[in-house]
């Protein structure tokens, strides 16, 4: 991901909103030390975690540093130098530049954003980053300079479909795609790579299932999953050379109760979904020529309460939870070769209500 996706949980904490070990998982060989970010809705922070490697535990790095009101989502510059936090309920994003501790220094003065920011994706150069605003269904586009400074482009914002929640940018930055949380769509843009304007691809609303709530796309480029949140499944597409999406046979595909934050690995074998409502992410294994999606050996693994964001660590090796409802962290390796999960220890408390994870 690696741009991840900064995917989405704002709209349902507005409305109300296995235990396998780890003798299935290979160990990891990694070693040497990560950072992980977490923001918290009770306490409106985000505070930085160190990751231990070897093992996958986390630590507290530090302490918090404020957001604004309701952090809903962040994403890291490709670089990990800084940081973007969209406050869903004070409608700006916070900024902060990575110190060499992986500490987080706040920059002074929060970018306006549209109404009720709650998605960002950032491409893979680093140049612009991308906010979803669910409130005034469109997306804003700012270029990102040193020391996180934001300058928003023209003619920002764009026009969206009704209530966009998620985005996912191409690994190439060409293409961005956003699910449409109340149309039941997920929409393509072009982006230009010298302002990063945004203009649809042909189409340029296709149809998703019931309330999509996370987009994902796999490290190719070459096919784009939908989680939804209504149905309890997930759509699959092909992505055209035009930007176009083309449905995948079987789809859409089962899920857990209340599916939202999708992740794809970094080999692009696996899909991983945090099933809000059932305490779990399920697992697939992804086919590499036709993108079909097929359940694990062991299709799901428990969580904490209501799961709303997952993240992959750039390694590869690990998968990180917020468990929004149980105020938790839980940590697992994934096996390489089969895509299980196994647990790491036990989750980690944090302040209340963990709402979005970036590693680096």
């Amino acid at each position: 991901m690696r741009m991840k996706s900064g995917s989405w949980v704002g709209f349902l904490i507005l409305v109300g909103l296995g235990l396998l070990t780890s003798c299935s998982t290979k160990s990891s060989t990694s070693s040497g030390t990560g950072a992980l970010f977490v923001t918290t809705q009770g306490d409106a922070l985000v505070s930085p975690f160190s990751v231990d490697l070897r093992k996958g535990s986390i630590t507290a790095n530090g302490t918090g540093v404020a957001t604004g009101v309701t952090p809903s989502a962040i994403v890291l510059t490709p670089s990990g130098d800084a940081a973007f936090v969209a406050n869903r309920d004070s409608n700006d994003i916070s900024r902060y530049t990575v110190k060499s501790d992986n500490t987080l220094l706040a920059v002074s003065g929060n970018t306006p954003a549209g109404v009720t920011p709650v998605s960002m994706a950032i491409d893979s150069a680093g140049h612009f980053l991308f906010v979803a605003n669910r409130g005034s269904d469109d997306i804003s586009v700012f270029s990102i300079s040193s020391g996180a400074g934001l300058t928003e482009i023209p003619g920002s914002p764009f026009p969206a479909a009704a209530s966009p929640v998620s985005l996912a940018i191409t690994p190439s930055g060409s293409l961005l795609y956003v699910a449409n949380n109340v149309s039941g769509t997920v929409s393509g843009y072009s982006v230009n790579s010298t302002s990063g304007a945004l203009s649809s691809v042909p189409g340029p609303l296709f149809t998703a299932g019931t309330t999509p709530s996370g987009v994902a796309v796999t490290p190719d480029g070459k096919f784009l999953y939908a989680t939804n949140s209504g149905s309890n499944n997930v759509s699959a597409f092909a992505v055209n050379s035009d930007g176009s999406l083309t449905p995948i046979s079987g789809s859409p595909f089962s899920a857990g109760v209340g599916p939202l934050s999708p992740a794809v690995d970094h080999s692009g074998k696996f899909l991983y979904v945090a099933d809000q409502q059932s305490n779990q992410v399920s697992g697939f294994s992804i086919s590499s020529s036709t993108g079909i999606l097929t359940a694990l050996s062991t299709p799901s693994i428990s969580t904490g309460v209501s799961p709303v964001w997952l993240a992959i660590h750039p390694g590869g090796q690990f998968l990180y939870v917020a468990n929004n409802g149980a105020a938790s962290i839980s940590a697992y390796t994934i096996n390489t070769t089969s895509g299980v999960l196994g647990v790491v220890g036990s989750s980690f408390t944090t302040g209340g209500q963990p709402s979005a994870l970036a590693l680096k």
